[in-house]
């Protein structure tokens, strides 16, 4: 059971872990909003894009509401989201809270019971260690192949499924034409970050994996 316990946390520390990578990196934004022509579908540039993204980052960090995102367009200064946009970007941040939440929890989890082992059974004590990261790792492996799956054949169902989860309020439906909330971030930026999370997510997972390699190997000594 315990097993079990270590290996959902350090498959869950993973996830989160790549998420949080990828919500505040400027760097990648700037990418997506490029690959998605963002520039050319609103009408804004890339540093106020960049400099949108800064706000949307911020607003993340602190407890300030609602979001008041600033941003000149065609020489205007412009509130770009309006009040129904800045309720569900408060549901986000609410999501992000308890995504960073589940990572500091699976954190020290995964931290303290293999501490607790090691410390109780010594260098045998690496052997559960190194067991229970790689099965974490094969685990989220497999989740991350099973929705990769789902969302190659069906990412805009999966991505509303996911939103009828996240957000059971049911207030994330938007004008593509009207709201600039879905123009500057759209379907193809989601697709192409939820890949990123995915590659990074599994990048970690083969370096838990290793890394329980290596203990498995030295408790072997």
């Amino acid at each position: 059971m315990i097993g079990w316990i270590v290996a959902v946390a350090v498959a869950l520390l993973l996830v989160t872990s790549a998420i949080r990578i990828s919500a505040n990196s400027i760097w990648l934004y700037e990418q997506l909003f490029e690959r998605n022509d963002v520039p050319q579908r609103t009408g804004i540039s890339m540093a106020s894009l960049r400099d949108i993204a800064g706000q949307i980052q911020d607003y993340f960090r602190t407890d300030t509401e609602p979001l008041e995102v600033r941003a000149v367009i065609n020489g205007v200064d412009t509130s770009l989201f309006g009040d129904d946009e800045a309720a569900h970007m408060a549901d986000v941040k609410q999501l992000f809270v308890k995504t960073y939440l589940v990572q500091t929890f699976s954190a020290l989890t995964a931290f303290v019971i293999s501490l607790v082992t090691v410390y109780r059974f010594r260098r045998t004590g690496l052997i559960p260690v190194a067991a229970w990261l790689k099965r974490g790792a094969l685990l989220v492996t497999g989740a991350i192949a099973i929705v990769g799956v789902a969302s190659a054949f069906a990412f805009d169902q999966v991505f509303l499924l996911f939103h009828y989860v996240g957000f059971p309020q049911g207030n994330f439906t938007f004008s593509t034409r009207d709201d600039y909330l879905v123009r500057i971030f759209p379907n193809g930026f989601w697709s192409d970050i939820t890949l990123v999370i995915g590659v990074l997510t599994v990048l970690g997972a083969v370096m838990a994996y290793a890394i329980g390699n290596v203990l498995a190997r030295r408790a072997a000594r």
